[in-house]
C-alpha cells in the first residue's frame, strides 16, 4: 500500500474517527461496549449494499430520476431515491439489531448506535469518493466538514427517538417515536441533498443551513438524554463500560 493511498484513505476516515470518538466520549455515565458499537459500525458498512440495490430499484421503478433543471425531479431524488433508502436500512439495522439487546439499557444508546450505524455507511461512502475523485485530497477535506457530519447527525436524530421509543411506556407511543426518528432522519437528509442536487451556487448555503441547524438539534438531543440518564445517580459507585 503507498504513501498517497494511505494519505487519502486516512482523510476519508479521520473524521469518522472523530465524531464516533466524540459522540462515545460524551456519554459520561456508562458507555457502551465497543464490541457491539464496533459490529453495529461495520453493518453499516455493510448497510451499503442493499441502499445501492434499494436505490436502484426505487428509482427504476418509479421513474425518479436526477434531472436537471427539473426541482420537482430533484427534490423526488433527494427524498425518495436517496434519502429515504439510505436512512430506512440504516434505521432497519438499528431496530433489529441492536435495539432489543440487553446493552441498550438507556435512551442515549439510541444516540450512540443511531450514529455507530451512520458513520460506518459514511465510512465507505466517503472512501470510495476520495478514492475514485481526480482531486482525492480536496473532495475529503470538503466532506470532512459537510458529508460526514451530515451523516452523524441524521444517525443521532434518529437514535435520539429510538432511544426515547425503547423506553416508552406504551407500545403504540415506541412505534411512534421510532418513525418520528426514521422521517426526522430522512427529512434532514433529502433537504440537505436537495440543495446540493440543484447545483446553483447562490442555493448551496440552504444545504448548510440545514446542517448546521440538524447539527445544533443534535448537540442538543446529545446533551438531554446524557441528562437524563438513568445511570446518573450510580455514577460515583460505578466505572465506565469499555
Amino acid at each position: 500500500m503507498d504513501l498517497e493511498l494511505l494519505e487519502l484513505l486516512g482523510i476519508a476516515l479521520a473524521p469518522v474517527v472523530f465524531l464516533f470518538t466524540y459522540i462515545y466520549l460524551k456519554d459520561e455515565y456508562e458507555r457502551e461496549p465497543l464490541k457491539y458499537l464496533l459490529i453495529t459500525f461495520f453493518l453499516g458498512v455493510l448497510s451499503a449494499i442493499p441502499v445501492i440495490f434499494l436505490g436502484n430499484y426505487v428509482e427504476s421503478y418509479t421513474g425518479i430520476g436526477l434531472v436537471e433543471d427539473n426541482w420537482v425531479q430533484t427534490l423526488l431524488y433527494a427524498f425518495v431515491v436517496v434519502a429515504f433508502t439510505e436512512e430506512l436500512i440504516k434505521y432497519l439495522v438499528l431496530r433489529w439489531y441492536i435495539y432489543p439487546h440487553k446493552e441498550f439499557d438507556e435512551p442515549y444508546d439510541g444516540i450512540m448506535y443511531g450514529a455507530a450505524v451512520s458513520l460506518g455507511f459514511a465510512a465507505i461512502e466517503n472512501v470510495i469518493y476520495v478514492l475514485t475523485s481526480e482531486d482525492g485530497i480536496g473532495t475529503g477535506l470538503l466532506r470532512m466538514f459537510t458529508a460526514v457530519p451530515a451523516h452523524a447527525m441524521f444517525g443521532v436524530l434518529m437514535g435520539y427517538f429510538v432511544g426515547k421509543a425503547k423506553f416508552a411506556n406504551k407500545g403504540s407511543l415506541a412505534i411512534f417515536e421510532r418513525l418520528k426518528g426514521l422521517l426526522v432522519a430522512i427529512l434532514f437528509h433529502g433537504l440537505y441533498d436537495f440543495f446540493l442536487f440543484l447545483n446553483e451556487q447562490y442555493l448551496t448555503i440552504f444545504a448548510f443551513f440545514s446542517l448546521v441547524t440538524g447539527v445544533l438539534l443534535a448537540t442538543r438531543a446529545i446533551r438531554f438524554h446524557v441528562d437524563i440518564s438513568p445511570h446518573k445517580e450510580t455514577f460515583g459507585d460505578s466505572s465506565h463500560e469499555a
